[in-house]
């Protein structure tokens, strides 16, 4: 049995307290070396439901941050498996914030939800 029920009734729970939240992982291009000519960037979206939940010391203290500018989110995808990547960007609170820690919650390997440390974007 998999974990697709237990991510649809973490999505509605989430949904019910938090927000939409969407974390938006930028690529740059890349350059032919034998043409010289450049690609064009991409970007990748993982849309779905955040909440913010406090925070730990032992993280923030590792990641030299201040839970107080830097909140942790528990985000939980619309799809079910989804990944936040680390130095993606989120607005939350009208605010910009990059991904500094992103560990998943995953009893079968399947991301169900994630909780996202992230600081105000530089």
């Amino acid at each position: 049995m998999g974990y697709e029920t237990t991510h649809g009734n973490a999505l509605s729970l989430v949904q019910r307290k938090g927000a939409a939240a969407t974390f938006t992982t930028t690529l740059p291009g890349t350059e032919d070396p034998e043409t010289g000519l450049f690609t064009a960037g991409s970007a990748s979206t993982v849309a779905g439901q955040a909440v913010r939940v406090a925070g730990d010391p032992k993280i923030y203290e590792q990641l030299g941050l201040v839970e107080e500018n830097s909140p942790t989110l528990l985000f939980v995808p619309t799809t079910f498996g989804d990944s936040v990547t680390l130095g993606a960007t989120v607005t939350w609170g009208s605010t910009v914030y990059t991904v500094r820690q992103a560990s998943p919650i995953a009893p079968d390997g399947n991301n169900i939800a994630w909780r996202v440390v992230v600081e105000v974007r530089k």
